[in-house]
């Protein structure tokens, strides 16, 4: 295993965490004190898309990706009961076409349930990945659904021999191969699609059964998200223990195998989420307690977003800058992104009868600054019923045009 080089940069982001108004960012640059405004602070201009009318009670958008100004899509669930978990939730695809988000006719589905990821790399190649709802996790059954840019359908994908939920928390596309990540119990699952079947993949050897970890517990590895470069060239991130080491890891696929790649974080509980990126070298990683972490080519930087909120998802815009969700207890959610001297984000817009907020999934948009982000707004009602939202990213907020 390569020797990793780490350098840490502690910042402290102020706005957002204290439901602030849209359009101001406090950020602490990371070589100076606390409470410090960084001088290039940005101004990110987010609004409330107008989508069509979700069933109720409760609708939730889980991801969301764009692959042009004109094509994007958005994936969770409608008219689920919080008093029916088992048999309600209908999954969801929304689209946009450059001006309105409407609903994308799917395939006649039978099953209750949501779809939770969804990856493209052009507008005829899009994939969506969800399970049904079910009373036991070992009753959930996961769906995978593929777009050739004329209609969806559902492809065949076996759950594993294993008795415990195959939990799919990763999906990236890239050509003809679609990458599937998860776990199945205490075994990684690791599929790829070659345009005809899946082909199962060994996880690294440091993360399979067999030896002890720390408290004497067995080798383990959790993977978490995905993203592919290129063909021999994909990214995913999670976390492990083993003997010596125990903290989030990133890994790495040559075209012929998958290794761990330890990022300068050890003896520590925390997890990678999301991950981002448009090459190997410009890689960013979040996760669990503020957990950044930003490089590739064998050095990374450990920039660690103090707040320690859920950042559940990452993403790199056109200029190759990151942006982050940070959803916090209230519930409320701010989008966050990373410029020279600091953090700096922004409190999301909710709608206004809302009395919460929490962000899933973000979105840019290959060659525009056009950007998305997805999740679902509490409503004053008892018991607490959730509605989908989407957010733009306006580059021009003081005329809201879009670009």
């Amino acid at each position: 295993m390569r020797k990793i080089v780490v350098t840490t940069a502690a910042v402290l982001l102020v706005s957002g965490c204290t439901g602030g108004s849209a359009g101001t960012s406090t950020s602490a640059p990371s070589d100076g004190p606390p409470g410090a405004v960084a001088a290039d602070a940005p101004e990110p201009g987010w609004r409330l898309a107008t989508l069509p009318e979700l069933a109720g009670p409760t609708s939730v958008l889980w991801d969301v990706v764009s692959v042009d100004a004109r094509h994007a899509w958005a994936v969770g669930s409608e008219a689920y009961s919080p008093d029916q978990p088992n048999d309600t939730g209908t999954p969801l695809v929304l689209r946009w076409d450059g001006t309105n988000w409407t609903r994308a006719a799917v395939p006649a589905i039978s099953w209750h349930g949501r779809l939770d990821l969804v990856a493209a790399d052009s507008p005829s190649n899009v994939w969506a990945v969800g399970s049904t709802a079910a009373a036991t996790p070992e009753e959930q059954v996961t769906h995978v659904l593929h777009y050739d840019g004329s209609a969806w359908r559902e492809v065949p994908f076996a759950r594993g021999d294993g008795e415990s939920q195959a939990l799919i928390t990763g999906l990236t596309v890239l050509g003809e191969q679609t990458w599937l990540v998860g776990n199945d119990g205490s075994n990684v699952i690791i599929k790829q699609w070659d345009g005809r079947s899946w082909r199962s993949h060994q996880p690294p050897a440091e993360c399979r059964t067999g030896g002890t970890s720390f408290g004497g517990m067995p080798n383990f590895c959790t993977v978490t998200a995905i993203k592919a470069i290129g063909p021999d060239d994909v990214w995913a991130a999670g976390n492990g223990a083993w003997q010596g080491f125990k903290g989030p890891l990133l890994f790495h696929w040559n075209g012929s195998g998958w290794r761990t790649v330890q990022v300068g974080v050890n003896n520590d509980e925390s997890s990678f989420r999301a991950l981002a990126g448009r090459s190997s070298s410009e890689l960013w990683a979040v996760g669990d307690g503020g957990l950044a972490v930003r490089g590739g080519g064998g050095s990374f930087e450990l920039l660690r977003y103090a707040p320690g909120g859920a950042l559940p998802d990452v993403v790199t815009d056109h200029a190759g800058q990151p942006w982050l969700i940070d959803n916090s207890p209230t519930p409320s959610a701010s989008l966050v992104t990373y410029r020279t001297g600091g953090w700096a984000g922004v409190a999301a817009p909710q709608p206004p009868d809302a009395v919460g907020l929490s962000l899933h999934g973000i979105a840019g948009t290959p060659g525009s600054p056009l950007m998305f982000a997805v999740g679902a707004a509490d409503l004053p009602t008892t018991p607490r019923y959730l509605r989908g939202v989407v957010l733009e990213y306006v580059p021009d907020a003081s005329t809201g045009s879009r670009h």
